[in-house]
């Protein structure tokens, strides 16, 4: 990713954009039905937008008609639909920056960023880095959200095979050996009590697993629902390594813009979904303000890899911070994709074994009436 030059001894005025964004599961549920309402713009989308615009503001069309190109080139509806109102706010003469930032649907990061390339004249370099940015994330989002697809789906398959036996199979072996007088070995007895509860509350066990999912929903986007996921993955190496990855890539980027570490944190709160994260990103801010180091500060956060700690501290002591958070990027990078790979590799065989072993014990439920029934015939 190329790095924009900036002049160090004149940084950019910037201040950082209003609320911080959120993501749309902590949003309020009535939020969605508001009028005006927009959601954020994917990554792949934020992706293609920076980057044809970054060639044509390059190639030295006037942004307003540079919008306008783009708006008819875009592949989503989303932002095709907000770019003409864009490109005729910048025709009013209002800033670049803050017409997207007054759509609400492109992140906080993205126009403090643009807000930086607009500040410091280099607005085609800014958005040719978001484009790179953005375009990892969405690969990263991608790989992860493969790992853990096949696992879903053969889970599913593999429970419905198993309750279509304890609903469907069992039931007929039980009318059988009651015909013939012959006692139901213990184990198909006991999934027979199952399954006779199964049968029996078919209604209630129907709209448990419809409400379940809109349960987990309302507690995910309450205040409190929200403390305890966050807690909990925390508690996840990957996610860990997640956290890291996207703190080392955010801070590169916003440093290598010229940005001091404490002016690039309140912008990588935006970046950073997890409300523990943001939480201790801003007591970060704080602290630094009050004269501390940023990496004795991060040093103090569990979660934070020992190395990121590490390069902080190479890259204070230097000057060259931002050259020592691209390798610490890149090592994050490198680490976090591995490990969905692993990931993916390990839980396949898991969760095949156990639904294997739940299956085999249907089938053992099935088979023993058989032998059973064939010594009393």
């Amino acid at each position: 990713m190329p790095i924009v030059p900036h002049n160090p001894k004149q940084p950019p005025v910037f201040d950082a954009p209003g609320p911080k964004s959120a993501s749309i599961l902590h949003k309020d549920v009535g939020a969605l039905f508001k009028a005006g309402y927009t959601p954020k713009a994917p990554f792949k989308e934020l992706s293609v937008f920076s980057r044809k615009l970054s060639f044509l503001l390059g190639a030295g069309v006037p942004i307003k008609t540079a919008l306008s190109i783009v708006s008819e080139q875009m592949p989503g509806r989303g932002l095709r639909k907000l770019l003409p109102g864009l490109a005729s706010k910048v025709e009013q003469g209002e800033s670049f920056s803050a017409a997207i930032q007054g759509t609400g649907a492109f992140p906080a990061f993205f126009c403090g960023f643009i807000g930086i390339g607009e500040a410091t004249a280099t607005l085609p370099q800014v958005l040719e880095q978001l484009a790179g940015f953005y375009d990892d994330r969405a690969q990263t989002r991608d790989e992860l959200t493969a790992a853990l697809v096949y696992p879903i789906v053969v889970s599913i398959m593999m429970l419905g095979v198993i309750m279509l036996a304890v609903v469907f199979v069992l039931p007929g072996y039980s009318r059988i050996f009651a015909a013939t007088g012959t006692p139901l070995p213990a184990l198909t007895r006991n999934l027979m009590q199952v399954s006779d509860f199964f049968v029996a509350n078919m209604m209630l066990v129907v709209g448990v697993l419809f409400a379940l999912p809109v349960i987990v929903i309302v507690m995910a986007r309450s205040a409190r629902g929200r403390e305890v996921i966050a807690a909990v993955e925390l508690w996840i190496p990957l996610a860990r390594m997640g956290v890291n990855f996207r703190l080392a890539q955010s801070l590169q980027l916003l440093l290598s813009a010229g940005l001091p570490v404490s002016r690039a944190l309140p912008l990588v709160e935006d970046v950073m979904h997890n409300i523990h994260v943001r939480r201790d990103l801003s007591k970060i801010s704080a602290q630094m303000g009050a004269g501390k180091s940023f990496w004795e500060i991060l040093s103090q956060v569990k979660y934070i890899d020992p190395l990121l700690v590490g390069m902080a501290k190479v890259g204070e002591e230097s000057g060259l911070m931002p050259h020592a958070m691209e390798k610490c990027r890149d090592y994050c990078a490198h680490a976090y994709k591995q490990a969905i790979r692993r990931f993916s590799k390990l839980v396949e065989p898991i969760i095949t074994l156990v639904l294997g072993v739940g299956l085999g014990i249907i089938m053992l439920a099935v088979i023993l009436p058989t032998f059973e029934l064939a010594t009393v015939m």
